[in-house]
């Protein structure tokens, strides 16, 4: 039976451990040395075998994976389909001059990122100037980026296949809770303590991490990491919601409107060769039709992360992993439990 300390991605354990429930064979295809806790997975049942590498399977084939990589493809085949995405494109932070010409054209704030990036990684919100325009791209990138129009609203991860809706999560970025007494400082280690949290992957939330964009942010609030907030006041540690840095998951399946549900169907459908994924939703009220105007599609993440779903910060578990396998052995959806 498989233990989840065997495994670098938590989300890969769900996944043979859905399998193991239905009678299927797992086995990982390390067991020793240095690549024995790599999440590499061999699964039988009776003739019908199937490999898992993290979170990704055949099913999903190499133009989808390739698709959902870049970021402006993507929104090519999102825009093409009729789904609301950011003004903008991909630039060469050398060509300076049509960069700054086309950041006031669409209006600051801007957004500016890398093509293929992922966590969050070097995800810069909230550019409002010409000036650190410049100094953002001077300092933090080579080659070419994806500079886009900021778009103002809450963050959710909806995970779908090309056959169904499966879960929803609202995403909160890293933050603590006053309680009158302890310093920043000392409320991001007691919440650290919380045993779903962990370094990378290998829980379903990450550790907050106090790095110089934690203590910039602070310092933009006029606080610093020995501020003791008031009891009850929320802190937040920074502005990208990603679990990968410390974020918060929140379920709210029950509550997004069905045609929020429909919507992410439709976004993985629209991937040529995408067989489910996860998706970045961003709008001001999940609890209502989309429309033209109300969300963007921020992009989708074709080996999401699953254990979020089912051990969320708060709110009810999803079977994530099971929508996964249905599509993996769809002969052994009557032994779901």
């Amino acid at each position: 039976m498989l233990k989840r300390e065997q495994f670098n991605y938590f989300s890969t354990y769900f996944l043979g451990a859905e399998a193991e429930k239905r009678g299927v064979e797992v086995k990982k295809i390390f067991t020793k040395g240095s690549l024995a806790k790599q999440s590499y997975l061999l699964l039988k049942y009776k003739n019908h075998e199937e490999v898992i590498i993290g979170q990704r399977t055949k099913h999903t084939d190499c133009i989808g994976y390739f698709v959902s990589k870049n970021k402006q493809i993507a929104k090519y085949f999102f825009s093409r389909a009729g789904l609301s995405v950011a003004k903008g494109g991909i630039y060469h932070v050398d060509d300076i001059d049509e960069i700054i010409e086309v950041a006031n054209k669409i209006k600051y704030p801007v957004v500016v990122k890398p093509i293929a990036g992922i966590q969050g990684k070097k995800v810069f919100v909230g550019i409002d100037s010409d000036k650190k325009l410049k100094r953002i791209l001077k300092d933090n990138f080579k080659g070419k980026v994806l500079l886009e129009k900021e778009y103002f609203g809450k963050e959710y991860r909806l995970f779908a296949t090309k056959d169904k809706f499966v879960a929803a999560i609202y995403r909160i970025p890293a933050n603590v809770q006053g309680d009158g007494i302890h310093t920043i400082k000392g409320l991001i280690e007691i919440k650290n303590k919380d045993p779903r949290r962990g370094a990378g992957h290998k829980k379903s939330l990450v550790r907050i991490n106090v790095d110089s964009v934690v203590k910039e942010h602070l310092k933009k609030q006029k606080l610093r990491l020995s501020s003791i907030p008031k009891k009850d006041e929320i802190i937040y540690l920074r502005v990208n919601s990603n679990l990968s840095t410390g974020g918060d998951s929140v379920d709210v399946t029950d509550v997004i409107h069905p045609e929020v549900k429909k919507l992410a169907v439709k976004v993985i459908k629209v991937i040529p060769g995408l067989a489910y994924g996860g998706i970045d939703y961003l709008t001001k009220d999940v609890t209502v039709a989309p429309t033209s105007r109300n969300y963007i599609v921020i992009e989708v993440n074709d080996s999401p992360m699953l254990s979020m779903h089912h051990i969320p910060y708060s709110g009810k578990e999803r079977d994530a992993a099971g929508a996964v396998i249905d599509q993996l052995f769809p002969e052994t959806k009557s032994k779901k439990q």
